[in-house]
């Protein structure tokens, strides 16, 4: 029954998403519409852990149109489906998804007032969440504005979608070229009782010419607890020198009180386990050509202990898809797994049409962890632009690491992207 309602809800959504772009196409300014359509399919060849090999195909899709009706009309789609070749069971071999499909109207003809209208994301403030439903955005001054959402929650298929309503928004306030201030709230009901109450706070600053504050803080209204705060300094002290301070802190039992991933369960992480981050890094750039980083950050954990992460990279710069990089980074940590040298290589090359690149990370353990003292990853890429419509491309990965001994996998791809004005 719970898959009905998910299905019926994905038809539902798409149904009137197509419906309003068949008008919008049968309209007077339809000649004007900027239509995209992107197809990208892949085919991934491993084998598990039971050495059973698995050959999923996916084929992920997206078209738009854009600059409809009177340049106030956009549509905009999008979904994937999975199907196993090699899989012996039939249980969990097709998988498919409707992503997004939703209509973008803007009656001004600017970004200043729109709405959303279907499946769709939304980022406002403390929110980044999938919905069917509705969201408008209007700036009524270029100093102040708001935000405002509603609708059916994605994420609930697993349990049925009877009752279940997320809804929030968030204004904001400018001080032009100085600041920005915003005030967010969300709220998410399950089968009718509240799933989820949340705050939050973000902000951008910039006190001086040569300086910038970002962050932002979120409270669990149902567990009346701050869930996390987040915030970066930036300082240019030169043209070619960039200096940056971070700090968060979260706490996980509030985070993910109501998170409907196991992974991301209190149980899962451990009940009263906090994680405070603080760091600096420094970035040191030669011309266009070269990046040098130093960076810091400090990890620490109220059950699990501490870690520090430190190191230093290079990145050289040699046209558009010609790049190269190297770097040292070491993880002291009080655990086994958390007590090692990471060393890591990478180069990208054009050749006229064909564009490859190689990818190669390296872990030398403290001491031995499942009997192993290192571990390592290899890719080798290697794409050829057929038309300039059409791209052809294979990826090899072959790794050792903590979990598995073994572990090469095999990716084609192919994508497609046609556009008309």
């Amino acid at each position: 029954m719970e898959g009905k309602f998910a299905e019926v809800g994905k038809k539902l959504t798409f149904t009137v998403s197509l419906v309003i772009l068949t008008l919008a196409f049968f309209s007077e300014n339809c000649l004007s519409a900027d239509v995209e359509f992107i197809s990208r399919t892949y085919l991934e060849v491993f084998e598990d852990t039971g050495d059973n090999t698995h050959s999923p195909l996916y084929e992920y899709v997206e078209l738009n149109a854009r600059d409809l009706m009177e340049k106030r009309v956009n549509f905009y789609s999008g979904g994937w489906v999975r199907y196993d070749l090699r899989s012996k069971s039939e249980d969990d071999r097709e998988l498919d998804e409707l992503s997004y499909a939703f209509v973008r109207y803007t009656p001004r003809g600017d970004r200043g007032l729109f709405f959303d209208i279907g499946r769709h994301l939304v980022f406002a403030g403390l929110a980044s969440e999938q919905l069917d439903g509705i969201s408008a955005r209007w700036e009524i001054t270029p100093r102040t504005g708001f935000a405002l959402y509603g609708g059916v929650p994605v994420e609930t298929d697993f349990d049925g979608r009877g009752g279940d309503l997320l809804y929030g928004g968030r204004v904001f306030q400018r001080i032009a070229r100085k600041a920005e201030f915003g005030l967010s709230f969300l709220r998410e009901d399950d089968e009718g009782s509240r799933y989820r109450e949340e705050m939050g706070l973000d902000l951008w600053l910039r006190p001086v010419k040569k300086a910038e504050i970002t962050g932002r803080s979120s409270y669990n209204t149902a567990t009346d607890g701050w869930m996390e705060h987040t915030y970066n300094l930036r300082i240019f002290l030169l043209n070619a020198l960039t200096l940056t301070g971070i700090f968060s802190r979260t706490d996980f039992d509030d985070a993910f009180s109501s998170r409907t991933l196991s992974v991301f369960s209190p149980e899962f992480l451990g009940r009263g386990e906090t994680l405070t981050k603080a760091g600096v890094s420094g970035e040191y750039r030669v011309g266009r050509a070269w990046t040098f980083v130093i960076d810091f950050l400090d990890y620490e954990y109220e059950t699990m202990g501490s870690a520090d992460y430190y190191g230093l990279s290079v990145t050289g710069n040699f046209g558009i898809s010609n790049k190269a990089g190297v770097s040292l980074h070491r993880i002291d940590g009080e655990s086994k797994r958390l007590a090692y040298t990471e060393y890591r290589g990478y180069a990208r090359k054009r050749f006229g049409s064909l564009t490859a690149s190689l990818d190669a990370v390296f872990h030398r353990y403290d001491r031995p962890f499942n009997d192993l003292n290192s571990a390592y990853s290899v890719n080798a890429t290697a794409e050829y632009r057929i038309t300039s419509s059409l791209t052809a491309g294979l990826s090899l990965t072959h790794a050792k690491d903590l979990d598995f001994t073994h572990d090469t996998r095999a990716l084609l791809k192919l994508a497609y992207s046609a556009r008309r004005r």
